[in-house]
């Protein structure tokens, strides 16, 4: 008989987002598809993050406040006309790269002994550390619990005065343990002896290096811990512990234009890094002043050297005075000539200083330098100023401006020379008394806390990072898979009729956990709940099946699809007894000889099945047993795997048990295997007049469906139509669901009986 193919009516879904879109929906359903890996992920990274907060080894930092007067001058009034153009106010960055610079992080090194690490080496293996740490009291030495006095278990200290080791040995470990309270003893990594002294003592020893006996030298000031325990030094050259410790010297303005400067200095040992940062604040302190003091010493050198030339000056000047008055018998002078005198002696002085400060300015920067500028411009203003003195004086008579340049040059020279000589004096004080520009306001105290890790902060980095990491791999995951999510996607993928969207049944899955948790038979979902959304999509397929037996030569209906595991046993037993409680007359057969799943709906009696009946031991009278549904009748698989299925399923005694099933039953619904695995599906679907194909959502891809279809075609098998199983239609945002069920009283094989009619 020919067949006809049928035209069904979709539901009105909403369409899926394009291919080459991201859509919200699908990037939350690969989460709520792989959310136990998703939660497994975050709760990996928060395990981790828990044991870094409490592992890690904890850092500590201390704070040094400083303030920088850049205005600060001299302390001597008399030194205020040379210091304030000698004076070199420094940008508040230049005084944060000499906090970085070598010549103090080296001075800080040498004062705490920096560039040695020390670490206790008989710790308790992995929480050794932190029992010390947290449970272990810093002083006295903490005792040792279970008796295990062999460890080190906290208050352990040691203190180098002095530790001075061949460049050979810098990088590699010297252990220092103690043989009695306030003895010890040196010795390298293969336990040969180096030295041994007392805690107080300077102890040399003599080490073999490449150029020769080299003599080290060791000190210690404090030593606290009991007998056996053992410290690990490991020496480092100057540079290379100024480079590792600069990573972790913090030096910042507080606040813009605000002259105060904030230094952080991190270190696993707080009282390291409280001693370090008072160092550096101490080596800054003591290199500003020496600075300034070297400023005041050259200062006084250049006025040493031009005090005589200014003497010998004021002297010649007035004898040529003298002379002049004694010649020309000249006392007095008018009041005009005696105001251009004060005025050109007063501009005459001021060039001559700005000429002193030029030259002990160049002796010290370049002519780049802001204040050489600076001074240049003052030389250039005072010049102009003389310029127009002198063009009055010239209009005087000649007596008169030759009396007012030699006693201008009189009152010049000798308030030069005072002054001068005057700051001369003073300058010897100051270079013995100067005091920097810099004063540390705060200097660091041992911090009691931690600030390294941070267990809120871990935590929340480690929240994020874990959801960041979950989030890919789940998308990458989904994006690998590429399975099914979407009935149009199914529909449009496989180009064939889609019966039925099958959702997720909470019933199902509550049914399931009773059989295992009680050891009993899988309930029918149809018969325990009727009302089941899934119930009520596979009423649906029941309604358009004799559609798509139309034409057909045979009742026989199969339920196969790609891969295991997609509800193809589901389907058929629920189906099947939807067909029987209509009044209709089924036998279900179980074709999956390998793996038979309808047995755990229908419990059968070892009287055999399919395997026997078509190996030809039982017959087919004798393999179909009853079920507690009317007109429902179960062919089992078999008593045991048979070693040949195909080769069963390829005899002609299958198609005529199914010739003989078929006159016998309304309906045949035969499970049968999946087909990718084996080809006993690709058989069985040769001999059925309508083939379904199970699709479950999020399980089977577009590329095991297609190749399904492939597979059928080529063996010339038409697919009759699709069933869509678990499917979450509010997963997706489609916005419908079931919300209603069954209440009436009346049997459920009769309210089906009346929707058909």
């Amino acid at each position: 008989m020919k067949r006809y193919p049928i035209e069904t009516t979709m539901p009105n879904y909403p369409l899926p987002a394009a291919e080459d879109e991201v859509s919200p929906v699908e990037l939350w359903h690969n989460i709520t598809s792989n959310k136990r890996l998703f939660l497994t992920i975050i709760g990996a990274f928060l395990a981790l993050g828990l044991l870094y907060s409490v592992f890690a080894p904890p850092t500590y930092k201390a704070n040094v406040l400083i303030q920088v007067d850049q205005q600060q001058a001299s302390a001597l009034g008399a030194l205020s006309d040379v210091a304030s153009a000698l004076d070199m106010t420094k940008s508040l960055d230049g005084e944060l790269d000499i906090l970085n610079s070598r010549a103090v992080i080296g001075n800080a090194i040498n004062a705490t002994r920096a560039d040695t690490t020390i670490a206790v080496a008989n710790r308790f293996p992995v929480i050794g550390a932190l029992y010390a740490r947290v449970l272990g009291p810093q002083t006295p030495v903490a005792p040792a619990p279970f008796g295990l006095d062999s460890f080190a278990w906290g208050g352990e200290r040691l203190k180098l005065t002095e530790f001075v080791l061949p460049s050979s040995l810098y990088g590699k470990n010297t252990y220092l343990s103690i043989t009695s309270p306030d003895n010890w003893k040196l010795e390298k990594r293969d336990g040969t002896l180096m030295a041994h002294g007392r805690v107080g003592e300077s102890v040399s020893f003599p080490v073999q290096t490449d150029d020769g006996v080299f003599n080290a030298k060791i000190t210690l000031s404090e030593l606290s811990g009991r007998p056996g325990t053992r410290f690990e030094l490991e020496q480092h050259s100057l540079q290379s512990t100024i480079e590792t410790l600069r990573k972790q010297l913090k030096v910042e303005e507080t606040t813009k234009d605000s002259s105060m400067i904030q230094m952080a200095f991190k270190a696993k040992d707080p009282v390291l890094a409280a001693n370090f940062a008072n160092s550096i604040a101490d080596a800054y302190v003591a290199l500003n002043k020496a600075h300034r003091s070297e400023q005041a010493r050259l200062s006084l050198q250049f006025l040493s050297g031009k005090l005589p030339a200014l003497r010998n000056e004021l002297e010649q000047s007035e004898d040529r005075l003298n002379r002049y008055r004694i010649a020309t018998k000249t006392i007095d002078i008018e009041d005009q000539t005696e105001a251009l005198l004060t005025q050109s002696a007063a501009l005459i002085k001021q060039g001559t200083l700005v000429d002193l400060n030029l030259e002990a300015a160049k002796a010290q920067f370049n002519e780049f330098h802001p204040s050489v500028k600076a001074l240049q411009a003052q030389k250039a203003a005072i010049d102009a100023m003389e310029n127009t003195v002198s063009r009055q004086i010239e209009k005087l008579p000649a007596t008169q401006q030759d009396y007012l340049r030699l006693a201008r040059d009189v009152t010049v020279n000798t308030q030069l020379y005072t002054a001068l000589l005057a700051n001369s004096q003073q300058l010897e004080v100051a270079e013995a008394g100067t005091t920097g520009n810099v004063s540390v306001i705060d200097f660091a105290v041992s911090p009691e806390k931690a600030d390294w890790p941070k267990p809120p902060i871990v935590m929340a980095g480690a929240l994020i990072a874990g959801t960041l990491i979950a989030f890919i791999t789940v998308q990458l995951i989904g994006s690998l898979r590429g399975s099914l999510r979407d009935p149009l996607q199914v529909e449009r993928v496989a180009n064939v009729p889609l019966y039925a969207v099958v959702p997720t049944s909470k019933g199902q899955t509550t049914l399931l956990r009773a059989s295992r948790r009680n050891g009993e038979d899988v309930a029918l979902l149809a018969e325990s709940d009727p009302g089941d959304p899934s119930i009520e999509a596979l009423r649906s397929l029941r309604g358009t099946l004799k559609f798509a037996l139309v034409g057909a030569e045979s009742n026989v209906v199969l339920f196969t699809g790609a891969t295991q595991g997609l509800g193809k046993t589901f389907t058929s037993a629920n189906f099947s007894y939807l067909l029987a409680i209509n009044g209709d007359r089924v036998l279900v057969i179980d074709a999956d000889m390998r793996r038979s799943g309808l047995a755990n709906y229908f419990p059968c009696k070892k009287a055999g099945g399919l395997a026997e009946v078509l190996a030809g031991t039982v017959s087919l009278k004798d393999a179909i047993q009853p079920t507690s549904v009317d007109n429902l009748h179960v062919l089992s698989a078999g008593n045991r795997v048979p070693p040949n299925p195909s080769e069963l399923l390829e005899r002609p005694s299958f198609s005529a048990l199914l010739r003989e099933a078929s006159a016998a039953y309304d309906y045949v619904v035969i499970d049968s295997p999946p087909v990718l695995p084996v080809s006993d599906a690709v058989t069985i679907a040769q001999q059925c007049s309508a083939v379904f194909l199970v699709v479950r959502s999020d399980v089977t891809s577009a590329r095991q469906l297609t190749e399904t279809i492939n597979r059928l075609q080529r063996a010339r098998v038409n697919v009759s139509g699709l069933v869509f199983n678990g499917f979450n239609a509010g997963r997706y945002g489609y916005g419908y669901g079931y919300g209603y069920s069954s209440t009436s009283t009346e049997p459920q094989n009769k309210r089906d009986k009346r929707r058909l009619s």
